[in-house]
């Protein structure tokens, strides 16, 4: 049986504060300036451990954290952000790059209509 308590494991205020430890002093303090003002009562994170979630005395969803950006409730994003239709902000570890191929590692090109990779002449074999 899976159920969402068995999805996820409860952390203190001090853990979801050093979950990632690639923060920065200023993105653990703004996450702390952040938790103060939308009334953060308890930090889950995910049984991958690939995000946290914050949430108020009443269970409710406040915010959520990633290792690179934080997204919030509708309405509960800081009024200074970058870029006001973004509920949420970058932190430092915040990856906006495109992956590059490592040397030597094939690119594959895929075809649009089977999903199938192209050979290298560019013309899908199964479409033609």
């Amino acid at each position: 049986m899976n159920t969402l308590s068995s999805t996820r494991r409860r952390m203190t205020r001090d853990e979801a504060l050093a979950w990632n430890s690639d923060w920065s002093a200023a993105d653990v303090s703004i996450l702390g300036e952040s938790f103060d003002r939308v009334g953060a009562h308890t930090f889950y994170r995910t049984q991958s451990n690939g995000s946290l979630t914050v949430q108020d005395k009443g269970g409710r969803p406040l915010m959520y954290i990633h290792p690179g950006y934080v997204t919030f409730r509708e309405g509960l994003a800081p009024e200074d952000r970058e870029d006001p239709k973004v509920q949420g902000f970058s932190l430092s570890t915040v990856q906006t790059t495109e992956r590059v191929p490592a040397k030597g590692e094939e690119q594959l090109t895929i075809c649009p209509d089977c999903f199938y990779a192209l050979p290298y002449t560019g013309v899908c074999d199964t479409c033609n």
